[in-house]
């Protein structure tokens, strides 16, 4: 009986000790964690600290939050153009922390908000710099290196997931330059424009905007404006998001017939693994084929 309670407690100590040295990694979005848990697979499970349903842009921390980047080894967020209520906190994480600020990483491109500008300032940007795809393989190569630094004993679990992963973008890429390819002409709106890094690589473009600022709802010159132009623009399509406002898309459209597809942009209904940041892009084509009725 003794010597069974030994192995037993030895078995547990074994367990602690596994879990305990497990590299606690934390990513603040849902598509960032995509990318992170292609890359951990088979060692670890990235964490999520804000819910895929719940606005980046208006997310504070709770107490268990904090304790959770604390505890994490590895960050990994947008920037403060993303998760406004975070960028302080970021900046206060101790020495013992390694954060990754996806915008700042070398390489990724930016856009200016609203299409002002192809190559936009660090300081003012469009946020959504994950559907760019070059902008995540960038980001998964130096998430890819932050791990193997912090974590060197699975160096070569990290590189096989890495090259798997690029190998998945670029096949996604290639399949996406023949599948958008008839969805160029197609004559669609966006609620709001948060889909730009996806468009300008894949060389689509929305007609109009329908809330210029997700912020703030539009003003009557806006949406009188745009219903002047509904019979000359004549979309067929509406891409709409978790922000989307049903008062404010039939107060514009009307009795105008027009097709209505949720894009989810952030993944909300993917399951991480290998594949899934493919997955969330092509979902994104997929919703304006579908919008589009093609």
């Amino acid at each position: 009986m003794l010597k069974r309670l030994a192995a037993v407690c030895t078995f547990l100590l074994v367990f602690t000790d596994a879990a305990s040295a497990q590299l606690q990694v934390l990513t603040t979005i849902k598509p960032l964690q995509l990318i992170a848990a292609e890359l951990m697979d088979g060692v670890a499970v990235p964490e999520l600290l804000i819910p895929s349903n719940v606005s980046p842009h208006h997310f504070t921390l709770r107490p268990s939050d904090i304790r959770s980047m604390t505890d994490a080894r590895l960050v990994v967020w947008v920037g403060p153009q993303m998760e406004t209520y975070l960028a302080d906190f970021v900046t206060q994480l101790d020495a013992r922390t390694n954060v990754i600020e996806m915008a700042a990483v070398e390489g990724v491109l930016l856009h200016g908000p609203g299409g002002e500008s192809e190559h936009a300032e660090h300081d003012r940007y469009d946020p959504h710099v994950w559907l760019n795809t070059n902008n995540a393989r960038l980001l998964a190569e130096r998430m890819a290196q932050a791990l193997i630094d912090l974590d060197p004993s699975n160096q070569p679990r990290y590189q096989t997931n890495l090259s798997r992963f690029t190998a998945s973008v670029g096949a996604l890429e290639t399949q996406m330059s023949d599948e958008v390819e008839r969805l160029r002409a197609g004559r669609y709106a966006v609620y709001h424009d948060g889909l730009q890094y996806f468009e300008k690589q894949f060389g689509l473009v929305h007609q109009f905007v329908l809330v210029p600022d997700h912020e703030i709802q539009p003003g009557i010159r806006h949406i009188l404006e745009i219903r002047s132009r509904l019979q000359e623009l004549r979309p067929t399509c509406l891409l709409e998001d978790v922000n989307s406002n049903d008062s404010t898309t039939e107060t514009v459209f009307g009795d105008y017939p027009i097709n209505r597809v949720r894009v989810d942009t952030l993944g909300d209904a993917i399951t991480s693994g290998p594949g899934s940041y493919a997955q969330l892009i092509g979902n994104l084509a997929q919703a304006i084929n579908t919008c589009l009725g093609q």
